[in-house]
This record gives C-alpha cells, structure tokens and sequence, in this order.
C-alpha cells in the first residue's frame, strides 16, 4: 500500500514537474516571441502571424538599390521636365486673368502632388528604414498630406478655368473621371491613415491588432492612388496635346513632330515607367508586401511602434 502510495505521489510529482515544465517552456517561448517583437523578427495578432519581407542577400538588395534610385531619377525627372515644358514653351503660370497660364499651374501643382510629393510619401518607408518608426510615419503623414493639399489646390484651378472657358460644363470627360474617383480616394486615405496611425497611437495596446490588420490595406490603396493619379496624369497630357498642338492659331502640329509633342511623349513615357517601377519597389519595404527582390532567409517583420 505504501508501495502505492508513493508510486502515486511520484506519479502526481512527475506531472506537476511536467506541467511546470510546459509552463515554463510556454514562458519561454512567450519571453521569446516578445523579445523577437521588439528586434522585429515576428509580429502576432491574436493567434495569428503576420508573414513580411525577407531579409535580402546583398545581390538582391544591391539590385532593390539601383530600382529605387532608378524610381527617384525618374519622379524628379517628370517634374523638372514638366517645369521646364510650362516655363519654357508655354509662358509660365497665373492665378487669375490668364486661362492659359491658369491650366499650366494646374499641370504643375497636379505633376507635384499626384506623382512626386506622393510618390515620395509611398518610399518614405524605404528610404527611412533605418529611422525610429514614428519618425517615418511622421514624415510620411507630412508628404501625403503636402500632396493632397496640392491636387486639392490644383482641382479648384482647374475647375475655376474650365468655368470661364465651358461655362459650366463640366466632368464630361475620362480625365475628369479619374481625377474625381483619385481626389475621393486621396481624402479617404489621409483621414484613416491620420486616425489609424498617428491618433490611434495614444492606445497602442488595444489598438495594435487592428493597426496591424490595416497595414496591408493602407498600403495597396496607396499604390491604388498612385496608378489611379497617373492614369489621370496621361490623359490630362492627351488633352493638353490636342488643344495645345492643334496647328490653328500658330500652334504646332503634334503630327509634326514638334519639340512640345516630345517633351509631352516622354512626361508621358516616364508617368508609364513610374507605375511599373514605383510598386515594384514599394512592396519590398512596406509591411504586408511581398518581397520581390527576396532570395533568401527568415521571415522578417516590422515593429508597429
């Protein structure tokens, strides 16, 4: 009997140690998990992992490099051709009084905030990845939010000539489409960026999940905007090429080839090249995306703070 007895206190005694035993490696592997949050190695939402970049070999990442100085070449070099094709050919710009000059800072302000404040906005997290989280989010809430205040002006110029010119009609055309369809989705992307990532921050720990859950889909609306904004970019450039190279009034012919139709071909050749280039490097770096460029390595997180 004490036999027994002590046979079932061993047994009772092995499953207590056992049990401290799964206890403590459950701990441990929670302390892990924790510490790997902090290093950002493996983000968990309730159960669930959230899979990001890989870390790259230095071949791959030599070649997501030269894409994104090759993509930063490119939105500079739109806007310095667009500046010099309205300053140069086309008279400059005007507030008032000026229908001609009113539709140039149009071009311009809408080349400044469709393509490069925004394109600039959608790399910040790959440029500044070796910065603290909310200095990133920061100055990526600052570009996004320059660029929306440029369409916002450029849309009300526009709409303000195109009044003394149509007298009233307006939005007939695609360009007109996309640009509304871009503007509506331009403020819904600010406000929940704003309140998601930068307000909600004053409750991280209830607001995490849910933060984490929207990362993905604040990314691939960005870049939504992004194809939309340039879609809306080439047609406005068709539309300046048939009024403008209309060859009445002294104009040029865009049938013959004229210094004004190159410049147009290649802003609209570069718009063309920016949608390829700019979601191929953005989807390396920001969180959700699929990596592109990875060759190799564990999986790779990012830290939500």
């Amino acid at each position: 009997m004490e036999n027994g007895i002590s046979s079932s206190g061993n047994g009772a005694a092995s499953s207590s140690a056992h049990g401290d035993m799964k206890k403590h490696k459950s701990s441990s592997k929670s302390k892990r998990h924790i510490e790997n949050k902090k290093s950002s190695t493996v983000v968990e939402s309730e159960g669930r992992m959230v899979m990001l970049d890989k870390p790259m070999g230095a071949c791959a990442r030599a070649f997501l490099n030269l894409f994104v100085l090759l993509t930063e070449i490119v939105l500079l070099g739109v806007l310095t051709v667009t500046l010099f094709w309205v300053f140069h050919y086309e008279g400059g710009v005007a507030w008032t009084n000026d229908i001609k000059r009113q539709f140039n800072l149009h071009f311009i302000l809408m080349i400044v905030g469709l393509i490069f404040l925004n394109g600039q906005a959608i790399l910040t997290y790959r440029l500044f990845g070796c910065c603290r989280r909310i200095y990133a989010k920061l100055t990526h809430a600052f570009l996004f939010l320059s660029a929306a205040s440029c369409v916002a002006i450029g849309f009300y110029v526009a709409f303000e000539a195109n009044e003394r010119v149509h007298k009233g009609a307006h939005f007939y055309s695609l360009h007109s489409w996309l640009a509304i369809v871009t503007c509506g989705l331009f403020i819904m992307q600010l406000l929940v960026g704003l309140v998601s990532f930068l307000i909600l921050l004053c409750c991280d720990g209830a607001t995490a999940s849910f933060r984490a859950a929207l990362v993905p889909v604040h990314a691939t609306f960005g870049l939504i905007i992004f194809v939309l904004g340039s879609a809306t970019t080439l047609t406005g450039f068709m539309q300046a090429a048939r009024a403008r190279l209309n060859g009445q009034n002294q104009n040029a012919d865009y049938r013959d080839y004229p210094e004004q139709g190159w410049i147009l071909n290649a802003l609209s050749g570069g718009v063309a090249l920016l949608i390829i280039l700019l979601p191929l490097v953005a989807r390396n770096n920001i969180r959700g995306g699929r990596a592109v460029f990875t060759t190799s390595g564990s999986v790779a997180a990012v830290d939500m703070s």
